[in-house]
């Protein structure tokens, strides 16, 4: 839990390393803030009209990559924050203030045709990222797994659906069997002769900040090789925002558009991976759910269960998920189950 300031380290450490904004302790003030599914502590830090974030990490691998992944994404065009410093001994940083506006909470006050502006901005940032970041990216940066690949498919996404949301939070006791052999051909499926890009891994509205108008991504540390569909059906099945289906196709259309004739992009492996990710991400976003709820004691994220289910529902019931039809079973009979608890 973050406390009302941070500790007496910190506050040297954003004294050193901000002089011209801040002499004293007497001339900060501090504004802890939430941190969703985080385990870092972050602060905003004010002097004056000044403000930066002070984030507290005290996973050193993590800490690692955060900085690492941070500083490319900044070249990238600024597609993150700028790090002001960092202190790695002790798990500091102090970056740029992104501001309190995520996609979800601007997503929500725009009209139509508003929603659709900044939707296309905030893919053309994920098609710049996915397009340039590979370029001077070393995947020794990583803190988890180097590349999005069939075992983090099998462990971290309908692994950790079976373990968190099926059995954890709805105590389904299925025997995982009759499950694994669809999960199997699902992962296989999704990654079916994709291009490895530099993609986010948890690209959703949270995880985008609107700065003038402008998107950047927070959260980042988890960045690594993978697919580039991923991020898009992270971003257009977000639970957060829950967005209609003609909107995701318009959506998708928009980042093809943008990637068409670009050096790596294959249009045919692209548009047959996409829903396999996509349900790979939901599975893994029920997952994580059920998990935060339930073990990390935040219940907020519940709410969120039944889009992420209906939308799961919805792609099971295209055609090319005929190969899963005891998935399809199972999801069918907990969205009766939800829809009879909420």
């Amino acid at each position: 839990m973050t406390e009302l300031q941070p500790d007496e380290k910190s506050i040297e450490f954003v004294l050193a390393a901000w002089p011209r904004a801040a002499r004293s302790h007497d001339d900060l003030s501090w504004e802890p803030l939430y941190g969703d599914g985080s385990d870092r502590c972050f602060y905003r830090v004010s002097s004056g009209l000044r403000t930066a974030l002070l984030v507290q990490g005290r996973d050193r691998a993590e800490n690692r990559s955060y900085e690492l992944i941070g500083r490319h994404l900044w070249s990238l065009n600024q597609a993150g924050p700028e790090f002001l410093a960092v202190d790695q001994e002790h798990g500091l940083f102090l970056i740029e203030d992104l501001g309190n506006s995520s996609l979800q909470n601007v997503a929500c006050t725009l009209d139509f045709s508003g929603r659709v502006e900044m939707y296309q901005r905030v893919i053309s940032l994920m098609a710049n990222v996915h397009q340039k970041g590979k370029k001077g990216f070393d995947p020794k940066w990583c803190y988890q797994t180097p590349r999005y690949d069939r075992a983090l498919i099998l462990d971290r996404e309908t692994g950790y659906f079976t373990a968190q949301f099926l059995r954890g939070d709805l105590g389904l006791t299925l025997p995982v069997r009759r499950l694994t052999p669809e999960f199997e051909a699902l992962a296989d499926a999704a990654l079916h002769e994709t291009e490895a890009v530099l993609m986010h891994r948890d690209f959703q509205s949270r995880n985008v900040m609107i700065k003038q108008g402008r998107p950047r991504l927070i959260d980042f540390q988890g960045a690594r090789l993978g697919p580039p569909g991923y991020d898009l059906a992270s971003l257009l099945y977000d639970p957060y925002t829950d967005l209609s289906e003609p909107f995701r196709e318009e959506m998708r259309s928009y980042y093809i558009q943008l990637r068409t004739g670009k050096p790596g992009f294959d249009l045919a492996a692209f548009t047959a991976s996409y829903h396999f990710l996509a349900v790979c991400r939901l599975l893994q976003v029920l997952g994580a759910y059920g998990f935060l709820s339930r073990i990390k004691g935040k219940p907020l994220f519940r709410q969120y269960i039944p889009p992420a289910v209906r939308s799961l529902k919805g792609l099971l019931d295209r055609e090319e998920f005929r190969f899963m039809p005891e998935l399809r079973r199972v999801i069918i009979n907990i969205r009766q189950k939800i829809e009879g608890r909420t």
